[in-house]
């Protein structure tokens, strides 16, 4: 029988991410929209340090799991080193 390279799993293959690990996780269907602004938010805010000032991002709407509505923003600061 040949050694057929065709087909199935080939290390390497498939989509790439741009972090370095990643988890699955199982979240409210509700709160889908506001973790995914929540990722947006710290992504864009990578460049945040000691010579910048902190940011807020726009206020995302949802609903709670009791049906609440809600207004959810994500605030990012540089990290002050205590003395």
């Amino acid at each position: 029988m040949e050694n057929n390279n065709h087909g199935g799993a080939r290390a390497g293959s498939g989509r790439k991410t741009k972090y370095e690990n990643t988890v699955v996780m199982r979240v409210p269907e509700k709160y889908r929209d506001v973790i995914k602004a929540l990722i947006t938010h710290l992504d864009d805010t990578d460049y945040i340090d000691g010579h910048y000032k902190g940011t807020e991002s726009d206020p995302v709407y949802m609903r709670s799991l009791k049906d609440k509505k809600q207004h959810i923003t994500f605030r990012t600061e540089p990290f002050k080193n205590e003395i």
